[in-house]
């Protein structure tokens, strides 16, 4: 067994009475068996990314340096590309994994490095049957060299049985732009760290979440924009709904170094509260080294608005109509850069959920 002190931990910890300056775990981490995956074929201009993509970048673990040397010894699965200097690459490369009882334990180092100028669209999705014990932990690190775009999608839908680790990590160059799409529908604990260093000047970073907490599930996210380079600009938004006995914990700091003038940062959470069993906890924190900056965070979390509420049900809908109908649509908003297909599916796990 061994014990994690400094699970998605804050960057500055604060009273310790609230109950968010990182979470304590007690693991026992399994040995990983072999797991199958065919991937899709590389692109043209995309190659596999070796090890010599990390000799200038420093990344750092939002969710906890534990877990992340875990997952880079471990590994049993990736996903590793390199995109070509000036390469767009239209069409998403979509990744799946599937836990089964034959292999419930998933492993993952992804590396994405993306050339100056180049664009690739990233769809990495976890998905797994029922009840059944599974253990999930991946690590993905992002390079965008100047004037790069790189749009990641994480989509988690395991099942109610498996323990969840997502850590993303991502190094923003000169003009460069990074966005993370990350759905967490799945899981019995879900367990999920951003760390986003906007290195560059002009530098981009955006990262859009969506949660469903049902049952006495355990959501706990640690979501870290880092401004090093002058005006560069992040967006954090999450949005979700909780149910049940779901117990929920929200980080998201806004980091200004000296140096970073000019920078923007914004966050924003939007969470439905729809039992008075659930617990939420949410820490919007903004760190600022350097006066010539703006930063901004804003919170929404209770229940429904009642206006909004009889609005929808004076055009026909039912209360419960409405309630889904007004998940669906946070969900609809995270999920923008995802693949329609996807999207479909998504919505379908859902609308089941939530009936």
């Amino acid at each position: 067994m061994t014990t994690l002190k400094n699970i998605n931990a804050l960057p500055v910890r604060t009273w310790r009475r609230l109950g968010v300056n990182g979470e304590k775990l007690n693991i026992d981490f399994p040995e990983p068996g072999r797991f199958d995956i065919e991937l899709p074929p590389l692109p043209d201009g995309v190659t596999p990314a070796d090890e010599s993509v990390f000799v200038c970048a420093e990344f750092k673990s939002s969710l906890g340096d534990e877990l992340a040397t875990y997952s880079r010894v471990h590994a049993n699965a990736g996903v590793r590309l390199r995109v070509a200097k000036g390469r767009r690459i239209g069409e998403a490369y979509i990744a799946r994994y599937k836990l089964t009882r034959e292999a419930p334990v998933l492993v993952d180092d992804n590396v994405i490095f993306a050339e100056a100028n180049s664009e690739i669209n990233v769809v990495i999705v976890y998905d797994g049957a029922g009840d059944m014990p599974g253990f999930h932990c991946g690590l993905t690190r992002v390079i965008a060299e100047n004037c790069a775009v790189v749009r990641i999608a994480l989509l988690q839908t395991l099942g109610a049985g498996t323990r969840h680790f997502s850590d993303f990590s991502a190094v923003i160059a000169n003009g460069a732009r990074v966005e993370l799409t990350s759905i967490e529908l799945g899981a019995g604990a879900v367990y999920a760290g951003c760390h986003m260093k906007l290195e560059g000047g002009g530098s981009e970073a955006r990262a859009d979440t969506f949660y469903l907490g049902d049952g006495d599930r355990t959501l706990d996210f640690n979501y870290v924009a880092r401004h090093l380079g002058r005006a560069t600009k992040s967006e954090m938004n999450a949005s979700g709904a909780l149910f049940g006995a779901c117990n929920k914990t929200y980080r998201a700091t806004i980091d200004f170094v000296a140096g970073a003038g000019e920078a923007k940062g914004a966050e924003s959470e939007n969470t439905l509260l729809f039992s008075e069993s659930s617990r939420n906890r949410s820490a919007p924190v903004i760190l600022c080294g350097e006066e010539n900056v703006e930063g901004s965070h804003a919170a929404s979390v209770g229940k429904i608005d009642e206006g909004k509420l009889y609005y929808l049900r004076s055009r026909g809908l039912t209360e419960a109509e409405a309630k889904r109908l007004m998940v669906s649509a946070l969900m609809e908003s995270a999920t923008r850069g995802v693949p329609e297909s996807e999207r479909e599916r998504l919505r379908g796990i859902l609308s089941e959920k939530i009936k």
